[in-house]
């Protein structure tokens, strides 16, 4: 809530002015690590697209029998049908960018403190980034985008792209529900919560698959952190002792540790960024669009907006997985 002065403007008042700092300082929003790490070029599993209603993706869901014969058996001739689609719904997001005309004549000239236009972009983009993160990391409802608990789910079944997985088997992600504090150590001098990364890393692996990222929580990613600073795990530099360098969250056998508020409590989500994608529409790629007049509606201003069209989505759920049931710290 903006917060209003109450003075008297007597000479003293009159005379000084206030000191005034520029810079609008951030005290509402957050790191989106998750949204970051998948729009990150090169290292994130962004994709592009020129156009299209909805995203089709082709999956080989079955395999064929071959047969051992000898001579003159006779062979199958049944034919194969190994092949069918996932459909995703494209889905959009917009912040508007209002300003009067007044208020912009005003915020001009010598008088002007900041661009309160360029700021109120700005802050569209950061409300715009906050929305979809949340939605990424959430649970899909409405018009909003799927997030990693409809792609990963707990239970590792659902209806992704139009396919049930309970019928559908091929369809599932990985899982491992086992409840565990992180830091205990039922095996002399191994994490739990290590054996739980592992346990979910192997099984994506036998799928075929290899863990890019893990997508989990600071309770979670702050206990990875002690496991590694404790005795055995760090070699420190005896002529030069600066503390503990590096990475805040050290990846973990090839893939990120991807920490976000975001993400739901006690999770961690495994990604193969092979067979997970956020896809986004080339003509509203997070940007911004022409600013137009409000003059038809009988009002002097100007009206934006910032627009993101998104959708995440898999080509191969099998080689994603989740643990539940994670204490950090």
């Amino acid at each position: 809530m903006a917060q209003t002065t109450s003075e008297v403007w007597d000479s003293r008042w009159s005379s000084t002015r206030r000191t005034i700092e520029p810079a609008q300082i951030d005290n509402i929003f957050e790191p989106y690590n998750v949204i970051d790490a998948l729009r990150k070029r090169g290292g994130g599993s962004l994709m592009v697209d020129g156009g299209g209603k909805e995203i089709q993706v082709i999956l080989e869901s079955s395999a064929g029998t071959a047969e051992a014969f000898d001579k003159y058996d006779p062979l199958s001739k049944s034919p194969r049908d190994p092949f069918e689609s996932a459909f995703y719904k494209r889905r959009y997001y917009a912040v508007p960018i209002v300003l009067s005309d007044t208020e912009n004549w005003e915020n001009s000239g010598a008088e002007e403190v900041f661009e309160l236009l360029s700021a109120l972009g700005d802050n569209a983009m950061n409300s715009l980034l906050k929305t979809i993160n949340e939605d990424a990391c959430g649970a899909q409802s409405g018009k909003s985008m799927l997030g990693l608990q409809d792609l990963i789910a707990d239970a590792g079944t659902g209806t992704i792209g139009g396919i049930d997985s309970s019928t559908s088997t091929f369809w599932q992600n990985q899982k491992d529900t086992t409840a565990t504090t992180f830091l205990s150590q039922t095996t002399t001098n191994i994490f739990d919560g290590i054996t739980r990364f592992n346990a979910v890393m192997d099984s994506i692996r036998k799928q075929g698959g290899k863990t890019d990222a893990i997508f989990t929580t600071y309770s979670i990613a702050g206990a990875y952190r002690v496991a590694l600073t404790s005795q055995g795990y760090v070699e420190l530099n005896g002529t030069q002792l600066n503390g503990l360098n590096g990475q805040e969250f050290p990846a973990y056998m090839g893939a990120a540790i991807v920490a976000d508020n975001d993400i739901a409590a006690n999770h961690a989500y495994f990604v193969d960024k092979r067979s997970h994608q956020l896809r986004v529409m080339r003509q509203a790629n997070f940007k911004k669009t022409p600013f137009v007049s409000l003059q038809s509606s009988g009002q002097l201003g100007q009206l934006a907006y910032m627009v993101a069209g998104v959708q995440q989505i898999t080509n191969n759920r099998r080689r994603l997985g989740v643990a539940t049931n994670i204490t950090g710290i």
